[in-house]
């Protein structure tokens, strides 16, 4: 069972790692599409948990 406070983790250090990689990888590259791609859908997990358990 996923918990906010495993959401606020997964969020806290997921998210910002996720970015940075893309910062530094090159526009157009396969890494950076692929990362871009996960760091968009954990925001997506997130938020949809979030907006599932209301």
């Amino acid at each position: 069972m996923i918990t906010f406070h495993a959401l606020g983790y997964y969020g806290l250090y997921g998210i910002p790692l996720g970015l940075i990689v893309c910062r530094i990888t090159p526009a157009g590259s396969t890494a950076r599409r692929i990362t871009a791609r996960i760091t968009l859908a954990a925001l997506l997990l997130i938020a949809a948990t979030v907006a599932l358990s209301y």
